[in-house]
């Protein structure tokens, strides 16, 4: 490691989102946040961090979550990344793609881009699929909504440098994958295993690390 790398401040990383964002499997009873490996694969390209990592199972984006990034970044402003998925469990509550967005993550988006004095850029994931619906099931069309609507607030930003988007939804389908892919990757109808929550995390390094 070079000397300008030694003295180089670790990159400051939260992750909030809800139990995909605690890594939960096997039930709970094992966690295996994707901080884990977006750790090891930046420090691979010699870049030290801290990640933040704020995963609260079964958690609502509406209200709970944006109440609760608000919360942190009272406290802290310091972050250079902030990581952000929600909706899956809004949706099994019955709230509305609009709802989620309107009310929930675009605020959250906000808040991350309008914090005074800092540079803090964001990545936005899209809301995976599960076990249940396909997408080309009626019971699926809501979170193609919901997805829409993130894709496009980030390719409609006009903070373009500190904005990107990892689509989860493309990148980690479930229906279309073959069934020994699946069992690798999924470990029930809506979590991933410890290897699925490795793939998150390489999705994020990849994406982000274009912008570091």
């Amino acid at each position: 490691m070079t000397k300008e790398q030694q003295q180089r401040l670790p990159l400051s990383i939260l992750t909030i989102g809800d139990s995909l964002t605690a890594g939960y499997y096997n039930g709970g009873w094992g966690h295996h946040p994707y901080a884990i490996h977006l750790t090891d694969l930046l420090e691979s390209i010699n870049i030290p961090v801290n990640i933040d990592q704020r995963g609260v199972s079964g958690e609502l984006v509406v209200p709970t979550m944006v109440d609760r990034l608000h919360s942190i970044l009272e406290k802290d402003t310091s972050y250079d990344w902030i990581v952000i998925l929600g909706g899956t469990n809004d949706f099994a509550d019955s709230t509305s793609p609009e709802n989620i967005f309107e009310n929930g993550l675009k605020p959250m988006y906000d808040m991350c881009l309008n914090q005074p004095q800092t540079k803090t850029k964001l990545a936005a994931m899209t809301v995976i699929e599960n076990a249940y619906d396909s997408p080309s099931h009626e019971d699926d069309k809501e979170r193609q909504e919901l997805n829409q609507m993130i894709r496009d607030y980030v390719a409609n930003t006009d903070k373009p440098d500190r904005v990107c988007l990892v689509d989860l939804d493309k990148s980690i389908p479930f229906h279309s994958m073959n069934n020994d892919e699946r069992l690798q990757i999924w470990d029930d109808n809506d979590h991933l295993t410890p290897a699925g929550y490795d793939r998150m995390a390489t999705l994020v390094f990849n994406v982000i690390k274009n912008k570091l």
